[in-house]
């Protein structure tokens, strides 16, 4: 149903949250590891560099990276791909500074070169690869693309003109690309708000097809919420009347 791979903003907003709430962790944790970092004594700048630079080369192996390096006037580069990471080191002092995403760039002294080996590893374990998975799971949850997308909104407006609407119940649906809001009004004036998921609907309708039927405060993470809106009574009255403006101008 996914055939087509196409830039989604809403899916980006997902995971630009997610992100932020990760970074938080990772960073506590990348900060503690820092607090083993030891120098190497007395080693020549000139050695400290060959070695920086043959284990960046291994480290970027092991990691399954591309590893390009340049040099230009008094500095070699270093960047790791694709994440992406950049290494500048001075080449008659030896000390070098790293850039990464998320963190400010943290610099180092020759001597220290074996801490900045072990400060990006512990970067690329802490942050990169559990973040890229969060990353892939995100998308393999939500992302549909327009075509699939449509066909599920679709199918959804339908359930709620069938359902909803066969009962008169004055309902409101607001739909983006990724997820429908539905706003509905039952006879005893319970105002509930729902809110799924297409992509877990495309999967199994079942559940959204019950709620309309049988509404009640149900919440499953990543697929569906249902919840009675609670208000006073002048803004139930505003919802109510805006539900029936919105039923009055679909007809």
């Amino acid at each position: 149903m996914n055939e087509i791979d196409e830039p989604c903003l809403e899916l980006n907003e997902i995971i630009y949250h997610i992100t932020g709430e990760f970074w938080k962790q990772a960073y506590y944790c990348l900060l503690v590891k820092q607090k083993t970092y030891e120098p190497e004594p007395d080693i020549p700048a000139h050695q400290a560099v060959c070695e920086l630079r043959k284990e960046l080369k291994l480290l970027a192996k092991e990691n399954k990276l591309k590893c390009t390096a340049f040099s230009h006037k008094e500095h070699f580069y270093v960047s790791l791909i694709p994440y992406p990471i950049y290494i500048g080191i001075e080449r008659e002092t030896g000390d070098f500074s790293i850039s990464a995403p998320h963190i400010s760039t943290r610099h180092f002294t020759h001597s220290e070169y074996k801490a900045g080996l072990k400060w990006i590893q512990d970067y690329i374990d802490i942050d990169i690869k559990p973040l890229t998975e969060k990353t892939q799971a995100v998308r393999e949850k939500f992302y549909l693309n327009s075509k699939s997308s449509e066909i599920v909104r679709v199918s959804i407006k339908a359930l709620c003109n069938s359902i909803l609407g066969k009962k008169s119940w004055k309902y409101k649906l607001h739909q983006t690309r990724l997820r429908s809001e539905i706003m509905f009004q039952m006879p005893d004036s319970t105002v509930y708000e729902l809110e799924i998921y297409h992509k877990p609907f495309s999967n199994d309708a079942s559940i959204l097809i019950d709620l309309l039927n049988n509404p009640r405060e149900v919440k499953v993470v990543d697929n569906v919420s249902c919840a009675v809106v609670h208000c006073c009574e002048d803004e139930i009255k505003a919802m109510v009347e805006n539900l029936r403006n919105v039923q009055e101008a679909a007809v």
